[in-house]
Formats: structure tokens, C-alpha cells, sequence
């Protein structure tokens, strides 16, 4: 990446020698995700209401189903070969695979105004140390330099962490990230449509939660953006 520092890229280069990349796929040095594997990517074609799943636009929530959100746009299933890029680039610690999978994703912010801010979903600050990054944040950074949207990292902060999501069904996860979220800093965004970037949607549970705080900044559109859908 251009916008990459000095010690970055030597950090980088050392890590090529001493560990040559190669793909988290298929095994193909030189390369993070090969094109090969990319090509076997499912990319949905139709968009689908993230709670009940009809058909809608763009994946809108339909009229049936209440929620803060506007709709979620999903790029992908969540399926080999990107759900073995995705959980690599979360669990394993491989931060370089954000260029990758932003590459796969923002194509698809163009059915977007350039004027849409983008933000993501926050860390609890306990996984940040453990993992160094916040996915969301990574991808976000990367999807906002390409569209020329604005970004703003911290509209939110998580102010409770409780049960990690992936161990509660659809009913506890809604329940368990309730007042989770809170304004990171004091904004007036009346009138703005603001978009969160997530890695998967399962339920819709903590993006939900996470727009019903920015409705509270005035924002009159709130959509989330995610690679792929885990259902």
C-alpha cells in the first residue's frame, strides 16, 4: 500500500524472508490470496433484509422487520474459499490480508454516495491488545481511500463488553449488546447517511445496536457494509 510507513515496510519485507507468504487457500507462494481462489468467491446476487431475509434492495430492512438500521450490504456467502481468508485474517493474526479482502469489497461501495461517512464497529479493548488490530477499522481505512468517502474511526466506543457473540443464539445476542455502544466523540451528523464496516453479519444483533447510537448523532440513513454473511 502507498500510504504504508517506513517501518512497516521493512517489517514487511523481514517478514517475507522469514516467513514467505503464501496463499491461505491453496498454499500458493508469493501471495496472501491468490487470483485463482478469489475467482471461487460466491458473490451474492440479490440483496436480502438482514433479519427475516426477503428480498429487498440494496438489503434493506423490510417494512415487517424494526431496527436502526437502514439495511445491510453483504458482498459475499460465506463460504471456502473467503471464509478461510476471513477467519485467517481475524484469528491468525495475518493484518496483511485487509488489502486483500478490502480489494474483494469496495467495488461494491459504489452503489453508494461518496458522501456516505463510513466508520466501523468497535473493539472491546481487551480483544484489541489481544489481536493488535481492529479488523473493521483496517478494512474500513482501505474502502474509504478507495471511494474517497469520509471516515471516521472512532463515532463509537464500546462501553460493555459481555458473552462473545458466537457462543449465543439469534434471541441472546440482541439482548446481550444492548447499551454496548456509545458516542466516541460529540457529532452533529443530521441529515448524513453513515455506513458501519463489519467482516461477517450473523444476526444483526451488534450492528443494530451500533446504529441506534448514531441515530442519536441525527443521522437519518444508517447502513452496515460486511464482506459476507454468516448464517
Amino acid at each position: 500500500m502507498k500510504n504504508q510507513s517506513k517501518k512497516e515496510k521493512i517489517t514487511e519485507f523481514l517478514l517475507d524472508i522469514m516467513f514467505p507468504k503464501k496463499c491461505v487457500s491453496c498454499g500458493k507462494f508469493d501471495t496472501l490470496f491468490c487470483e485463482k481462489c478469489r475467482a471461487k468467491i460466491l458473490f451474492l446476487k440479490t440483496q436480502n433484509c438482514p433479519f427475516c431475509n426477503k428480498i429487498t434492495v440494496r438489503g434493506r430492512v423490510c417494512p415487517s422487520c424494526k431496527s436502526s438500521l437502514t439495511g445491510v450490504y453483504v458482498a459475499a456467502h460465506y463460504e471456502e474459499p473467503l471464509k478461510t481468508a476471513i477467519h485467517t485474517y481475524k484469528y491468525e493474526f495475518i493484518k496483511a490480508l485487509k488489502d486483500d479482502l478490502a480489494d474483494i469489497a469496495w467495488p461494491y461501495l459504489n452503489d453508494f454516495p461518496q458522501k456516505t461517512i463510513l466508520t466501523c464497529v468497535p473493539s472491546n479493548p481487551k480483544r484489541l491488545a489481544w489481536r493488535g488490530y481492529n479488523q473493521a477499522e483496517e478494512l474500513a481505512r482501505i474502502l474509504a481511500a478507495h471511494t474517497g468517502m469520509r471516515f471516521y474511526p472512532n463515532l463509537l466506543k464500546r462501553t460493555k463488553y459481555k458473552t462473545p457473540q458466537t457462543q449465543l443464539n439469534r434471541k441472546e445476542r440482541f439482548k446481550n449488546v444492548e447499551k454496548s455502544f456509545a458516542a466516541g466523540k460529540k457529532m452533529d451528523l443530521s441529515g448524513a447517511q453513515v455506513m458501519i464496516v463489519d467482516d461477517l453479519v450473523t444476526s444483526g444483533a451488534t450492528l443494530d445496536a451500533c446504529a441506534h447510537e448514531i441515530r442519536k448523532m441525527g443521522a437519518t440513513r444508517v447502513w452496515g457494509f460486511v464482506l459476507a454473511r454468516n448464517k
